[in-house]
């Protein structure tokens, strides 16, 4: 990547002489996925694989000078990570640094109490709680330092749940908490609990066998700043730091004769393999697999009435999808079976959005469901009666909760600016989705492209590999739509 295009992470954290955690590890995160690090040290340490024997602060006048030159030196910083913070002074003066800055910076806060190599000293985290997490947009506690700085014991954990332990920081000023569960023994599995004030999920890889993993903490806190300085929703970050630091785990840094080997980095993620299990409540957790497309979905317009199935199918369209949104359309299921007639007759590939119950009552080729509609669909119905499935997602997280189901293709939006419906999510552009296609090519799924895609945008987007285009008003907004079906039809031959 060309570091003029690379946005600009501010590193609060200390120097760990051995290279394996702290602010070397972070800044080697930071820059391995796509960001340029600022390292401002808070402590110097002598630390190893095995011990912490030192630790020695920088004055709070030089602190605060490599603060403001980092600041003043570039236009904006796009996230910041903070770690280790031994000094109370120099907790004051981080503190105000983004309480008193002239924008608001995403902050990802790791509070550190103890490393795997042993207890650190630490600043009075507690004492000022409710400032760190007024300021932090991602709030990363790994178990004991969560349990710690709630006053929380075992017993309580064990009765209220870990979705009760992060919300005590959400409810004193925190926008999302990840409680990083990998010190839990209870199973071979490694799990963070990601809570915000609209989402809870889980994520979970196996763990390792070994000793464990030296500076995990910091490299996921700091792939975390740095995948939010690249414009990913905390939630999609989430999913890709996590990955990120599994991925160095299973290949780490130094040979396998080294105790607690440092977690390796080894660039974004580009492959399902490295992907946490996602658990979220009231959704389903997997699926047997669904039937394939043999060839890709090509041009795929996205229609809301019988009238433009025919239209289109007219033109030479071989996939397009059924959308209508109001259930209570009075002909409803008989637009929808004419739609299934009309496409067999044109051998063509008819796709239903939402209403699965109808689509298989009229033998349509497949059904495609939203997340939202995942959580009451029969998908074991679904697939008994041979239809097909895609599914809509709108980044990381979504994409790998979509992989769980097995589906026929996923979508994969929107990549730019959309009129066509109120989105939740920002665009993702061409490069996040370049990363998507290429973690489902290897996995073997379809991909679409969706979301305010252009004719002269087109060539840009099948680049990155996806299988298909999308379009919901690309063809039916335009004067001639048939003339423009045609031209889209061309890039597809």
């Amino acid at each position: 990547m060309n570091n003029r295009h690379r946005p600009l992470v501010l590193d609060i954290a200390g120097l760990d002489s051995g290279g394996g955690a702290g602010i070397t590890a972070d800044i080697l995160t930071i820059h391995d996925n796509g960001c340029w690090g600022l390292p401002c040290v808070t402590a110097i340490t002598a630390q190893s694989l095995k011990t912490v024997s030192g630790i020695e602060e920088p004055s709070s006048t030089l602190f605060k000078q490599t603060l403001k030159l980092a600041k003043e030196d570039w236009t904006e910083i796009s996230s910041a990570k903070i770690g280790l913070i031994t000094h109370q002074s120099i907790l004051e003066d981080t503190l105000s640094f983004f309480e008193n800055s002239s924008y608001k910076i995403p902050v990802v806060w790791d509070p550190v109490l103890t490393a795997t190599a042993g207890r650190l000293e630490s600043a009075d985290l507690k004492g000022s709680l409710n400032r760190i997490l007024k300021v932090s947009t991602v709030f990363t506690p790994n178990l004991p330092e969560a349990l710690e700085l709630a006053d929380w014991d075992h017993e309580r954990l064990e009765r209220d749940g870990v979705k009760k332990l992060g919300e005590y920081f959400l409810n004193k000023g925190a926008e999302c908490v990840i409680i990083k569960g990998g010190h839990l023994n209870k199973n071979n599995n490694a799990v963070d609990t990601f809570v915000s004030k609209d989402l809870t999920f889980t994520m979970t890889t196996q763990k390792v066998e070994g000793d464990g993993a030296h500076g995990g903490g910091c490299a996921f806190s700091s792939a975390l700043a740095a995948y939010i300085a690249s414009g990913y929703a905390p939630f999609d970050a989430a999913v890709l730091a996590k990955a990120y630091v599994y991925k160095g785990i299973v290949n780490p840094a130094l040979p396998h004769n080294k105790e607690r080997p440092p977690v390796g980095h080894h660039g974004i993620p580009d492959s399902l393999d490295y992907m946490p299990i996602i658990k979220e409540e009231d959704f389903p957790i997997k699926s047997e697999p669904f039937s394939r497309c043999t060839y890709p979905l090509g041009l795929y317009p996205v229609v809301d009435s019988y009238e433009w199935v025919e239209r289109l199918l007219k033109t030479g369209v071989k996939t397009i999808q059924l959308r209508i949104k109001d259930k209570t359309t009075p002909d409803l299921y008989s637009q929808i079976e004419k739609s299934v007639k009309l496409a067999a007759h044109y051998n063509a590939k008819l796709f239903i959005d939402d209403h699965y119950e109808l689509a298989i009552k009229a033998g349509a080729f497949g059904v495609h469901l939203g997340m939202e509609d995942l959580k009451t669909a029969d998908l074991n119905k679904i697939r008994r009666a041979g239809l097909k499935l895609g599914i809509s997602t709108h980044g990381p997280y979504e994409m790998v909760k979509a992989t769980q189901l097995n589906p026929t293709y996923i979508a994969l939006g929107h990549v730019f600016p959309t009129n066509s419906k109120k989105m939740p999510s920002k665009p993702q552009g061409t490069e996040k989705l370049r990363l998507q296609t290429k973690m489902l090519a290897k996995a073997g799924f379809m991909t679409v492209a969706i979301g305010g895609i252009k004719l002269d945008k087109a060539k840009e987007v099948l680049a990155t590999g996806v299988n298909s285009i999308a379009l919901i008003s690309g063809i039916t907004k335009d004067e001639n739509p048939e003339k423009a079906a045609q031209e889209w039809l061309k890039l597809f031959e």
